[in-house]
């Protein structure tokens, strides 16, 4: 018997949409609601003015009117299952009003951002089932591990190798500390790298006349840091061939992956979690170039596949980027596969 299911995803490279595909094919009945986060959220560590921020939402409750707007689109609200990933939008007032309208209803919540990020510890308990891309974070919290899935690659999909290198990802100021120190070195050795920053988001107060401010008085503080460097790229005041606005689609940053000899990856310094680059990167024998130290702890560990980079001193070892080598796929990354994803999450939730 299909099951009605209420998905809450955030938009990333399309995959929401291939997610409700895949739901229907099982034969589901789906609906989707953006997992948008809301302006002046407070649920960011980096943010400043939290108290002021929580004010506001406590004022105003923008959370409630977005996801009370986003509902009455929806005519019939019985529903089986809601599936979120993150908690952006999920807030007691959403499953208060799904319960009363759906009794049974099982929750589901998979975070693929950490909760050294964001402040999510009082919505978790929200929901039946919840799981984690953070190792870390699964132990403190007790949750269910399972890393970040993957989409399977057609031999249709897969290109003759272009580029000794790639990285494609959100404009962030320590992944562009790291790319400059390291273009400098892989230009030199004759490397064919494709590095694409995106910068996806403005800070909260991202005015000309405040960035001119902070620029003047030259404050030596991580957020003025931050907030001089992406509103300079969004404003595309840094000179970067490789930061583009560009938001690429999901076959391009497919094609790109395929035709790399070696991903690199740049998680964020404060996350345990492996990001979909590196999952997918892995699961089609891709090299990987990675900032993550915690990788050679896992099962599918090659240190012939997997090099460790030193985000402060990125140096590489030329040869082996160059050398064009298949790697066979660990059976650990099958139970990652989309399909094999879902169905491990959603089982025993739809009959």
């Amino acid at each position: 018997m299909a099951s009605r299911i209420l998905l809450i995803i955030p938009k990333f490279y399309e995959i929401e949409k291939k997610i409700v595909i895949l739901l229907r094919e099982f034969g589901n009945e789906v609906y989707y609601i953006e997992n948008k986060e809301i302006a002046f959220d407070y649920s960011n560590k980096t943010s400043k003015f939290r108290y002021i921020r929580r004010f506001y939402f406590f004022l105003f409750s923008p959370r409630e009117r977005y996801i009370k707007i986003e509902l009455a689109k929806i005519e019939n609200l019985r529903f089986d299952i809601l599936f979120s990933i993150n908690c952006f939008t999920v807030c007691p007032n959403l499953l208060n009003r799904l319960k009363y309208f759906n009794p049974g209803l099982r929750s589901i919540l998979y975070l693929w951002d950490s909760f050294s990020k964001y402040s999510w510890e009082n919505r978790i308990r929200l929901f039946d089932k919840i799981f984690t891309f953070d190792i870390y974070d699964s132990l403190k919290y007790n949750i269910e591990y399972l890393p970040n899935f993957y989409f399977n690659v057609t031999d249709s999909q897969k290109n003759e190798i272009v580029n000794d290198l790639s990285f494609i990802g959100k404009f962030s100021p320590e992944r562009l500390l790291i790319i400059d120190r390291l273009v400098p070195h892989i230009s030199e050795k004759n490397i064919k790298y494709f590095f694409l920053l995106r910068p996806s988001f403005k800070m909260s107060f991202h005015n000309y006349y405040f960035y001119r401010l902070l620029k003047y008085l030259k404050i030596n503080n991580r957020w003025v840091i931050n907030y001089i460097s992406i509103f300079e790229a969004n404003s595309m005041i840094l000179k970067r061939n490789f930061i583009k606005s560009d938001n690429l689609s999901f076959e391009e940053a497919q094609k790109t992956m395929q035709n790399s000899n070696v991903i690199l990856d740049l998680p964020y310094s404060d996350q345990t979690g492996y990001t979909h680059r590196i999952i997918a990167a892995l699961a089609n024998g891709k090299k990987i170039l990675t900032t993550n130290p915690g990788i050679v702890n896992e099962s599918f560990f090659n240190q012939d596949q997997i090099h460790i980079l030193n985000p402060d001193k990125p140096e590489i070892d030329i040869k082996w980027i160059k050398e064009k080598v298949g790697f066979c796929v660990n059976p650990y990354f099958n139970k990652l596969e989309l399909k094999s994803w879902l169905n491990h999450i959603l089982n025993g939730m739809v009959a």
